[in-house]
């Protein structure tokens, strides 16, 4: 069982198939971004890095081989060095948001958990686990169990204060649980499972499901197909759900909106074509706002790393950096904390990863609801106005429009589907366009 982490952690590291053909190497074209390195710890201590956290205090956690510590988020220097784990190095790390916890799956899959404060170790779960993910408010603990006999299930629950076992979700025909996580309001677990077909002997699939933890004897399939999902993060808003995504073929990045049904995908031929190169590697996609994520792309040799955020709804990235993120990224008012499996931890300004690109002459975005436009215009004028999608295509022509110094409303006269789309106004020699998002 623990071969088999192995192999599904090395799947996420790194991407496990070669694109054919070749591609020279450009800088693609778009916005770069630049990260200030706090610390090295490859040249400090041994071990890879498996993640990194901001602390209550602004500090940073970092698990580096089987060992976490505590760094000055200003000077890089470590502080503090909590109990070294005994049993190989730990992997997959989550804090709590408080702080007080750290937890990480060691070797057997175990659950080991510190208590920061004091920088002690425990192991209060002895059932070989898959993943987990800590409930909003701390106070549970969901972790997804293998196919065993010794303790058959898919998900197992825990109390986050004496980690005992409050109950255990089964569900006939689900063989076993993988990649997890809950929603900011606490209500939905998001998990990929396994689903052996009625009457079958060998014969299993891959789909992820959705439990609503209000109604734990029912669950909600978002995705049948037998592709393995190897991470599941939701967005801030509960709204989209992003995933690490293979189907035995290829790896992509996986957006699915649960409000609209709505499938992405992020792949890599496209990414190659974009920067420029044969990429290889993608790291796990994390969200920095409901609308972007950010992930990490490498060649097959590693000599080049860059980390980008990509738009879901302009389906496009915005800017990227030359820093390989496939570990953890962090979040503390306006800094971001990245981590790599170097050791090496850095962090970029919140404020400068955009959301929305400067592409388009004087432009601005628009609020839109019930098929209106909000405009403002600092003169009265007579404008011809129409609406054209991000592919050039008109998609509205609204007519000449009589606009006022101040508020205008604009009425669409047919409705849009969810996207961005780009308000041109026409009046003389003069042409202006906005971009609005209709979600």
């Amino acid at each position: 069982m623990y071969y088999t982490r192995i192999v599904l952690a090395f799947a996420i590291m790194i991407a496990v198939f070669i694109l054919p053909g070749a591609v020279v190497k450009t800088q693609p074209n778009v916005p770069t971004i630049n990260v200030d390195t706090l610390c090295d710890l490859s040249k400090t201590v041994q071990g890879e890095a498996s993640g990194a956290f901001f602390l209550p205090d602004g500090n940073i956690i970092v698990i580096k081989g089987d060992t976490p510590y505590i760094i000055d988020s200003k000077s890089g220097e470590i502080l503090r060095t909590l109990d070294k784990s005994p049993i190989e190095t730990a992997l997959y790390p989550e804090l709590s948001k408080d702080g007080t916890k750290l937890l990480a799956t060691v070797m057997g899959p175990k659950l080991a958990v510190w208590d920061v404060p004091t920088g002690k170790i425990t192991y209060p779960i002895e059932k070989d686990i898959h993943y987990f993910c800590i409930s909003p408010d701390g106070t549970k603990l969901y972790v997804t169990l293998p196919n065993k006999a010794e303790h058959p299930g898919l998900i197992a629950i825990y109390d986050m204060i004496n980690f005992q076992e409050i109950e255990t979700l089964t569900y006939y025909g689900l063989q076993s649980a993988y990649s997890i996580d809950i929603s900011p309001d606490g209500q939905t677990l998001a998990v990929s499972v396994e689903k052996k077909p009625y009457g079958s002997s060998d014969t299993q699939t891959n789909q992820v499901i959705l439990i609503n933890l209000n109604d734990k004897e029912n669950y909600t399939v978002v995705e049948p197909a037998g592709a393995g999902f190897l991470t599941m993060q939701f967005s801030p808003d509960g709204r989209r759900i992003a995933s690490l995504y293979n189907d035995g073929n290829h790896t992509c990045i996986y957006i699915y909106n649960l409000e609209t049904k709505e499938k992405k995908y992020i792949k890599r031929e496209e990414l190659s074509t974009l920067f420029g190169f044969d990429v290889f590697g993608i790291g796990n996609p994390s969200f920095i706002n409901e609308k972007v994520i950010m992930t990490a792309i490498s060649n097959l040799s590693g000599s080049i790393r860059y980390c980008f955020t990509w738009n879901i709804l302009e389906n496009g990235v915005k800017n990227y950096i030359e820093f390989n993120t496939n570990r953890t990224i962090d979040f503390k008012d306006s800094l971001i904390l990245l981590c790599n499996q170097r050791g090496v931890i850095g962090y970029l300004n919140k404020t400068i990863v955009p959301v929305k690109d400067l592409s388009l002459p004087n432009e601005n975005y628009l609020s839109y609801n019930n098929n209106q436009l909000e405009f403002y215009s600092d003169k009265s004028f007579q404008g011809s106005t129409q609406v054209f999608d991000l592919t050039g295509k008109m998609v509205a022509y609204l007519g000449a429009q009589a606009f006022v110094m101040g508020k205008n409303i604009i009425q669409i006269n047919q409705p849009l589907a969810i996207g961005v789309y780009i308000f041109t106004i026409k009046s003389g020699t003069e042409q202006n366009s906005y971009k609005f998002i209709v979600e």
